[in-house]
């Protein structure tokens, strides 16, 4: 267990040294440094997840709602960069994931 832990840490080092997380930390200390902004990007983020979780309704008319409410947000400085810095971090993460599981075989028991 001691070398996975050391290879964990090498990978954690690995992410924080990436450009794409670099970058988010930029934008975000920049958007950090309005309160009311960072409330109001939550509140968008919160709203999206909230809104890709639910079946019962139609989610195109539904994000296409989303955006018009928060266009202003949308269109002040740092807020489209943070979003997209944000989303690269997270693509990251997940090709990491995706690619251990890929390689680590598992018995589910879903077949």
């Amino acid at each position: 267990m001691e070398q996975i832990n050391k290879q964990i840490e090498m990978l954690i080092h690995a992410v924080k040294d990436s450009f794409e997380y670099q970058e988010y930390q930029r934008i975000r200390a920049l958007v950090h440094l309005d309160p009311e902004k960072e409330k109001a990007i939550h509140e968008f983020r919160r709203r999206n997840f909230e809104l890709h979780q639910r079946r019962d309704m139609d989610l195109y008319s539904e994000t296409d709602r989303l955006e018009r409410e928060f266009a202003p947000l949308r269109a002040e400085p740092y807020v489209n960069e943070y979003l997209a810095a944000e989303l690269a971090v997270c693509r990251m993460v997940q090709r990491i994931n995706y690619r251990l599981m890929e390689e680590i075989e598992f018995d589910l028991g879903f077949e």
